[in-house]
């Protein structure tokens, strides 16, 4: 492979040390916003991209869509650019307690994507960096939010696996999961084997029992809410090459 990323389009110099993997493309002019001197990388596929700075920290949010196929995909791609701290920000659907604008931080997850398993064995934990979850931590509570801390489960089928399946939220519940949704693990457990750290922080924006979802204004302070969160995470790291 060349020293240009094959789907981002952008090479090391263009990158930060640490990333925000978001879904949704609309989430990177959320980060942008709040960033020093954004410099806009790539567009290609909804691959958006974008580095700038926050508190003297180099930052890039790069928008990968939905599923953990290319979440890893646009991971793997930083990895290699020398990125060596993720942070997925996004959504979830909601288990109890967890209420619907809450936010949730992965300290470890349930692998039930497929993804992951092309990098790593059965059994191989998807653990969430013991550092950047205290970091979350820290700047959830100074910004007055309500949150979680624990399991969340990732699946690659949200009609058959996610919505409207009660009888797995329900044995989710048994088992202390805080949450559902589709990337997670994948982020974290590759992340960790590829030899960077992880983190997920999500809003949790839809409600698993009943499919109800949080109406537009609580959704988009809830997010702006995460945003600011995870970029005031990311900039109270020191750089780190290797998981903690």
């Amino acid at each position: 492979m060349s020293d240009r990323a094959w789907y981002l389009n952008c090479e090391a110099g263009d990158v930060g040390d640490r990333a925000i993997l978001v879904g949704d493309r609309g989430r990177v002019g959320r980060v942008a916003g709040l960033l020093e001197d954004a410099r806009w990388l790539n567009e290609d596929r909804g691959l958006t991209t974008v580095t700038g700075e926050r508190d003297g920290c180099r930052i890039t949010v790069s928008a990968f869509g939905m599923g953990a196929p290319i979440a890893t995909v646009v991971l793997h791609e930083l990895h290699q650019l020398g990125v060596r701290t993720f942070l997925r920000l996004g959504t979830v659907m909601a288990l109890a307690p967890v209420q619907m604008g809450d936010m949730v931080i992965a300290d470890g997850a349930l692998r039930a994507e497929s993804t992951s398993a092309t990098y790593v064995p059965d059994g191989y934990p998807a653990v969430g960096d013991f550092a950047l979850g205290g970091a979350l931590r820290a700047a959830a509570e100074a910004a007055g939010m309500r949150w979680h801390a624990g399991l969340v489960a990732s699946y690659d089928g949200f009609y058959t696996q996610m919505a409207g399946a009660l009888d797995e939220h329900d044995r989710l519940r048994a088992l202390g999961v805080l949450a559902v949704d589709m990337e997670t693990s994948a982020v974290l457990a590759v992340a960790r084997a590829l030899g960077s750290r992880a983190a997920s922080l999500c809003a949790a924006t839809v409600d698993a029992e009943t499919s109800a979802r949080l109406a537009i204004p609580e959704r988009e302070a809830a997010e702006d809410a995460m945003v600011r969160i995870g970029l005031d995470a990311l900039a109270s790291l020191e750089p780190q090459g290797v998981p903690s």
